[in-house]
């Protein structure tokens, strides 16, 4: 490697051939960083319980830049006892006190001593840990404390994908996880995090969003054409509570009460994970069981494929109290130049993005007339009256993760002496 790179050691526990939203920030920064002078070697975990693998994300699985380490945590055990797909668990009830900060303390031997290993063999400028899991970041106060090297705490969420008050089951736990944020925080030469929420719940940070891979420009507008009688919504990624599709099915149902014969049919098209038993019984509630066309989860320039036929694209962000999310799925609805329907608390930063964007539109969850009719009128004149302009590639680089890149090494070059 040419001597004007400089080196980051990136700690991620999720990175491919994981699949899903989580692996996308990290994968961006080892891409991309490198055309902005950083060599970036990754620190991940073998082969785990997942629900689901995308192989294709990666060029080269035997990249000798990507370094994976064995874990004591849960979902390693499992995958090693045989059970290769699936969820683990441990999220879905209040943490259990033996797995502090989070099931993957299992992990943070490994990733040290390996970590410990590489620093000592190469030199390197900067370490970077991503979370979930915080056992990243805890790895990461051991290797500055150790190495004195800078050092970017990067959170992709909160603590877990709740603040530490709604994690923990025990009073001394929550106040031991708020002594080790305030850690993580001090030790840290630079909080990075991915929204701005985040950054009001730490108290300080900057804000770098994620972004889709811009090699998918081109996927997005390779769309084939689909029958004329037909309306196409698409809806990306992992469907459940945090990016619900129940308001779209129940706008669909009040449309199906009021089509005329001109009218054309409205089908979803979905690539992603999903619940079968909770999208079977969504379905039955409101009669679309032939109107809904479940892709599962697919590779993601083939989910990509798969969608760039829809005419409207569907994204949906839970309304829950606290501070919200930004689906990583939005960024490749971004970048695809087609409209959006938003449906997503109004002051969120996915509302405020798509608003950015000018090319969709927000509606609130509980306003199922108003979806229906946007719907409604989008599919009689293909959204001519809301007057939605054609967005060229060149306008969408800053919603992708060589944009995101450029910001991180932005910061980089301020922290490296």
């Amino acid at each position: 490697m040419a001597e004007k790179y400089r080196r980051v050691l990136l700690v991620s526990y999720y990175f491919p051939p994981l699949g899903m939203g989580g692996v996308g920030r990290p994968l961006g920064l080892f891409k991309y960083l490198p055309r902005f002078g950083f060599d970036v070697t990754v620190l991940t975990v073998k082969k785990i319980l997942y629900p689901e693998y995308d192989h294709s994300l990666l060029e080269d699985r035997e990249d000798p830049r990507i370094v994976r380490t064995g874990s004591y945590d849960p979902a390693r055990m499992l995958y090693l006892l045989g059970v290769r797909t699936g969820r683990e668990g441990w999220g879905r009830g209040r943490a259990r006190s033996r797995y502090f900060p989070d099931s993957k303390i299992g992990w943070k031997r490994f990733v040290v001593r390996k970590a410990k290993r590489l620093i000592a063999e190469s030199k390197f400028d900067a370490i970077i840990t991503t979370s979930p899991p915080i056992t990243a970041h805890l790895a990461g106060l051991e290797l500055k404390d150790k190495f004195g090297l800078p050092w970017i705490a990067d959170f992709r969420d909160l603590w877990f994908s709740r603040p530490i008050e709604e994690v923990y089951g025990e009073i001394k736990l929550v106040e031991k996880a708020r002594e080790l944020k305030d850690r993580i925080l001090k030790a840290a030469d630079e909080i990075v995090v991915v929204n701005n929420d985040i950054k009001k719940y730490l108290g300080k940070g900057t804000v770098i969003t994620n972004g889709a891979d811009p090699g998918l420009i081109d996927v997005w507008r390779s769309a084939k054409t689909h029958p004329i009688n037909k309306f196409m919504i698409g809806v990306l990624g992992t469907i459940n509570n945090l990016c619900p599709i129940e308001p779209l099915f129940k706008a669909l149902a009040i449309l199906g009460n009021e089509k005329g014969p001109t009218d054309k049919e409205i089908y979803i098209i979905h690539a992603g994970h999903y619940d079968k038993s909770m999208m079977a019984d969504l379905q039955a509630k409101y009669g679309l069981h032939d109107r809904v066309d479940l892709k599962g989860y697919l590779p993601r320039k083939e989910a990509i494929k798969t969608l760039a036929e829809a005419d409207l694209l569907y994204l949906g962000v839970g309304g829950f109290a606290g501070p919200d999310i930004l689906p990583g799925r939005i960024f490749d609805y971004l970048i695809s130049g087609k409209p959006i329907l938003g449906v997503a608390p109004e002051k969120s930063d996915a509302a405020k993005l798509i608003r950015e964007y000018d090319q969709g539109k927000v509606i609130a969850a509980d306003d199922l007339e108003g979806i229906a009719s946007f719907i409604k009128g989008f599919r009689k004149d293909n959204g001519a009256e809301h007057n939605f302009a054609v967005k060229e590639a060149a306008d969408l680089t800053r919603y992708t993760s060589l944009a995101m890149a450029e910001k991180y090494a932005d910061i980089l070059g301020h922290i490296i002496r």
